[in-house]
């Protein structure tokens, strides 16, 4: 535990010592902004707009996570822990931090944004209720996010233009996907694999709050989406020897 701990706390060190979380930070801040500079708007539309923004974002950030390991350095930290599952295991629970990371940040600033506007904001007043259930719904969006941009590993695809092309194509496909099926039914037969973010949103349009089952529902989907593409990327790169 102690050794997978301290792979966790390099990959963040490792991350946040160079400048690739700023382009993310500042995109997620003017995505933010667009959701909640006109008012009022919908608390569970936003949060679950905020969902696919977070989803997108950590796709990107898991595209360039991929390229701060080289080769040989990935090969030597497997080495030392023994565990090419504890490692990659180490990277997706890094991952899962800058998530929850974003997260909080997507949280916290509809209720500042309320906070200025006096509780004119949102359409009806903001309660703790909505932040319980928000903040969970969006870590588990990210992290999905984080392990379809992982899916572009360069141990599992060396060509990085086409690894790159094809994860923002499925992740774009994700998004979408309720409104494709919706005109092209037949595709569900292809598209079931595609990562179920676009399935959750749809399970809360039209609803003005959260309730117990459909976030538990939603939750657990997102959850165990996320840790089945974690663990492809793990299985691929063990089976290539990467």
């Amino acid at each position: 535990m102690r050794r997978f701990s301290g792979l966790v706390k390099y990959q963040m060190q490792q991350y946040f010592s160079t400048s690739r979380f700023a382009m993310p930070f500042a995109v997620l801040m003017i995505l933010l902004y667009s959701i909640y500079s006109s008012r009022p708007v919908g608390v569970v539309d936003s949060l679950m707009v905020s969902c696919v923004f977070l989803f997108l974002l950590m796709v990107w950030i898991g595209v360039t996570a991929c390229d701060m390991e080289h080769e040989v350095s990935e090969q030597i930290l497997i080495l030392r822990v023994q565990s090419a599952w504890k490692y990659y295991s180490s990277h997706a629970c890094f991952l899962f931090l800058i998530g929850m990371i974003s997260s909080a940040i997507a949280i916290l600033f509809p209720v500042i944004m309320d906070l200025c506007s006096r509780g004119q904001l949102f359409e009806r007043p903001l309660k703790a209720a909505d932040l319980l259930y928000g903040f969970p719904l969006m870590s588990v969006s990210a992290f999905l996010g984080g392990a379809m941009g992982e899916i572009s590993h360069p141990g599992l695809n060396r060509n990085r233009k086409t690894a790159i092309l094809f994860t923002f194509l499925l992740a774009v496909t994700a998004v979408t996907k309720a409104a494709i099926l919706k005109n092209v039914p037949v595709l569900a037969v292809l598209l079931w694999v595609v990562p179920p973010i676009s399935d959750v949103t749809a399970m809360f349009a039209g609803e003005s709050c959260f309730s117990v089952n459909k976030c538990s529902t939603a939750f657990i989907i997102l959850l165990i989406s996320g840790m089945i593409w974690t663990a492809v990327k793990i299985m691929g790169l063990k089976k290539k020897g990467f």
